[in-house]
């Protein structure tokens, strides 16, 4: 896989110098940032334009291209270990599907399922660069068809969450979680009992998925799901962007995870 790019590089060079299988020069550069490429011991190349333009898909290189060892997990069966996890259906706008993947790992999400979907070959680099490079540290899979995967999430004990706009407002969920948790104070003499989050308290396994650009969910996916969440809206709008409206919902439900 080849990234380019500021951030992703810079992701790349500060937190996994192990994966870099070579490094491209495409433009003279400070003697500060020819030095720290130099200090990882990698293969130094250097390209001319249309070698440069050409690998980097006729996109902005920035003068630097790494290429690195990168593979997405190829069987869902390898998160099912995990706590919790962000289910794409039908996501395939790159920029989207990697601002995704980079807030769910700064909110600290499991995981990254992306479904239904056919990715061109470049997609992977795409997503890459949308993420900064987080890509390379959060668990990532690609399925082919959602439906397929929701019984194995439920046998896994992951409960099932999905965002729609007729779905539940997602305050007046955590509004509702939180009364629970109190009347569970209230009712228990045990302090450790009384420190457990809400979300914990219900759901120690969840999911979210979130539908596409244009589509949203299916009627089908979500008569499959537990729970259907909603941000509010306000001034007459009636929609988000969907990686907007997914970190939203990812970070109220994180935040009451614990």
């Amino acid at each position: 896989m080849i990234i380019f790019g500021k951030q992703p590089v810079d992701y790349v060079l500060t937190h996994h110098q192990d994966k870099i299988k070579e490094i491209y020069i495409a433009k003279e550069l400070a003697k500060e940032q020819f030095a720290r490429l130099k200090r990882t011991k990698k293969p130094l190349n250097v390209l001319d334009f249309k070698k440069a333009q050409a690998l980097a898909h006729g996109r902005n290189h920035q003068g630097v291209l790494l290429e690195v060892n990168y593979n997405p997990l190829q069987d869902v069966r390898d998160m099912l270990d995990l706590d919790t996890l962000v289910v794409l259906c039908g996501l395939s706008d790159v920029g989207n599907i990697g601002a995704i993947v980079r807030s769910a790992y700064a909110l600290g999400a499991g995981g990254v399922l992306l479904t239904d979907v056919k990715l061109q070959a470049s997609a992977m680099e795409g997503i890459m660069r949308a993420s900064a490079g987080t890509l390379l540290d959060m668990p990532f899979c690609v399925f082919p068809r959602t439906l397929d995967i929701i019984n194995e999430l439920k046998m896994a004990d992951f409960t099932l969450f999905g965002a729609d706009m007729a779905g539940e407002n997602i305050h007046n969920f955590v509004q509702r979680l939180a009364q629970t948790q109190s009347l569970s104070q209230e009712s228990s003499n045990s302090q450790k009992h009384a420190i457990i989050n809400p979300l914990r308290l219900r759901y120690r396994k969840w999911v979210l998925f979130v539908g596409s650009e244009g589509e949203g969910l299916s009627t089908k996916i979500c008569k499959k799901l537990d729970t259907i969440l909603s941000v509010p809206m306000a001034n007459s709008c009636d929609s988000l962007n969907v990686a907007h409206a997914c970190v939203i919902l990812l970070h109220r439900l994180l935040e009451i995870r614990g």
